[in-house]
């Protein structure tokens, strides 16, 4: 599949001009690349990205970056062979390239210019397709294995150019600054950092199969981070982030600046809390840390585009990939359903009625009793599942995949915050606690500053960002902050572990990408909005332990 991407300014784009000149090479594509020996193009696709993206940087209180650009740029993709067996869906080895590439274009809207772009980069891409086809062929020589097709057949769509709004970089900056000023005379914090970004345009999906449809792309990004130091040296964070469709969906300023002195005053109160060193017990999400726990445990097991195919290691090696979601595991208790919805809130930033791939999303019910029945699909099939649900997506990777929207996860038997408190310290009592772990919020992967990684005869990865605020809460309704405390061992697993929940919350919008490292490998405003609606949950038993700490200041921070 051959993909284009421009970006729009705020006026709009000439969409009959990209359109033709796309459509031409394409066309001129599909009959003239042919190398000797080598399979043609069966498929070719273009998506085009075109708007504007503002973006703004502070720092206690001050502007360091003010920016606002437009953004052309393309990515093609050309896939030989048939929809049986094609270049598609391989794992190259590095230094090889694959049916996609990335190329910037012009921001003139002239036809000859976007066909140069085209041709350049369709050439490389076909080449890069034959290269993989060839060693997919090689490495599948020899075995004689069943394999699903490559590629899934779906109805060509028409989806006409509208114009995006004004980014509103001036609003965009006003928001930022307020923010950041709010806490700028707290000379107990190290660093307050405030940033946001918005995008406005729109995604053009044309391919060689009659697509041609203009997909709107808007969003807008803040994020805050405040940093401080404990009295024995270690670093202490929290952070606060929102994600919407545009500024007029944030929340009231004023709602953001009484988030972001929460955030200043929780790391306040922590730098003179000793450091707690383990906890053994049931832990108590509130819902912002639970649905951060649901998207990065939950996510890959919904999401059911299979992994790269690759060559294999030794004689025996089945190299058919075994995807990571598997129709029929038990995810989450009895009484518990989840839910995509696409097109449930046109308001959400996660609000999409057609993928990347041009394929018309629809709502899928995921989970249901706590099983999984049916996974989220792309256009890439699975032994089980054929057909694309409309939900592929993706920022970085060769191809597209199955990402989430719109979520909904809720339990059949929801409880009151109040009594979910009293069943959560009955369970502590029961563990020998004098009180239970309530973890508030967890850092997004996308604030992430350190990298975990394992080898042999290590200890089990803590399977869970760093909670950012944690308390303990006693029986007679007392709370002491905590700090130092990492998570350890948690996987998908720990999910049937939830013993009870709260009522729904509101859908918590954030960024994300498909399931893999990477997910922990993103910038600031890197990902796709996708919401989570969920309740608190109640986990019957988590393991934390304490990080290693830092060394006390010796010069005092000047006033």
């Amino acid at each position: 599949m051959m993909v284009l991407l421009l970006v729009l300014n705020a006026f709009g784009v000439d969409a009959d001009i990209i359109e033709n000149a796309v459509g031409k090479e394409i066309d001129r594509a599909m009959t003239g690349l042919k190398f000797p020996g080598q399979p043609p193009p069966h498929y070719i696709a273009a998506h085009i990205l075109a708007g504007e993206v503002a973006e703004v940087w502070a720092t206690d209180g001050a502007l360091i970056f003010n920016t606002q650009r437009t953004i052309r740029s393309l990515r093609t993709e050309v896939r030989v062979g048939n929809t049986m067996l094609d270049s598609g869906n391989f794992d190259v080895a590095i230094g090889r390239t694959n049916g996609t590439y990335h190329w910037g274009l012009g921001h003139e809207e002239t036809e000859l210019a976007i066909r140069k772009g085209l041709w350049i980069s369709l050439d490389k891409a076909y080449k890069g397709a034959t290269e993989t086809y060839a060693a997919k062929l090689a490495a599948r020589r020899g075995r004689d294995l069943k394999y699903t097709p490559d590629f899934s057949h779906t109805p060509s769509i028409i989806v006409p150019y509208v114009s995006a709004p004004p980014t509103g970089h001036d609003r965009l900056q006003a928001r930022v600054m307020s923010i950041t000023k709010h806490v700028a005379d707290l000379h107990q914090l190290d660093l307050n950092e405030v940033a946001g970004q918005v995008f406005s345009g729109s995604m053009l999906v044309q391919d060689s199969a009659n697509t041609r449809a203009w997909l709107p792309r808007n969003e807008v990004v803040i994020r805050a981070q405040i940093k401080a130091a404990a009295s024995d040296g270690t670093p202490l964070k929290n952070d606060r982030s929102w994600v919407a469709k545009n500024i007029d969906n944030l929340p009231p300023i004023d709602e953001m600046k009484a988030q972001i002195a929460d955030a200043a005053n929780w790391v306040i109160e922590l730098k003179n809390t000793p450091a707690d060193t383990e906890y053994l017990g049931p832990v108590l999400f509130e819902p912002a840390a639970a649905a951060e726990l649901f998207r990065q445990l939950l996510q890959p097991q919904i999401c059911g585009t299979p992994p790269f195919e690759s060559a294999p290691d030794g004689a025996n090696q089945d190299a058919r990939p075994i995807p990571t979601a598997r129709i029929g595991r038990r995810l989450l208790p009895s009484g518990w359903s989840v839910t995509d919805h696409p097109q449930g809130d046109p308001n959400l930033a996660s609000y999409m009625t057609h993928d990347f791939e041009g394929v018309a999303s629809k709502s899928v019910e995921l989970i249901k009793e706590g099983v999984l029945r049916e996974v989220l699909m792309s256009r890439t099939p699975r032994p089980d599942r054929s057909s694309s649900t409309g939900h592929a997506r993706n920022t970085r990777s060769s191809r597209f995949e199955a990402m989430p929207s719109q979520l909904d996860v809720r339990t059949d038997t929801p409880k009151s915050w109040t009594k979910l408190q009293r069943l959560a310290l009955s369970r502590a009592k029961t563990a020998g606690l004098s009180h239970v772990l309530v973890v508030r919020r967890l850092s997004p992967p996308s604030l992430i500053e350190t990298l975990e990684f394992s080898v042999t005869g290590d200890g089990p990865m803590a399977g869970l960002s760093t909670p950012t605020e944690v308390y303990k809460l006693y029986a007679d309704g007392r709370k002491e902050p905590v700090r130092g405390l990492e998570f350890v061992g948690v996987d998908r697993r720990v999910l049937r572990d939830i013993i009870a929940a709260g009522r729904q919350s509101d859908p918590v919008e954030m960024l994300d990408v498909p399931g893999s490292s990477s997910r922990y490998e993103t910038g600031w405003f890197d990902g796709l909005p996708v919401s989570w609606a969920v309740p608190a949950i109640l986990i019957d038993e988590l393991e934390l332990h304490s990080r290693s700490g830092g060394e006390p200041r010796v010069v005092t921070r000047p006033q």
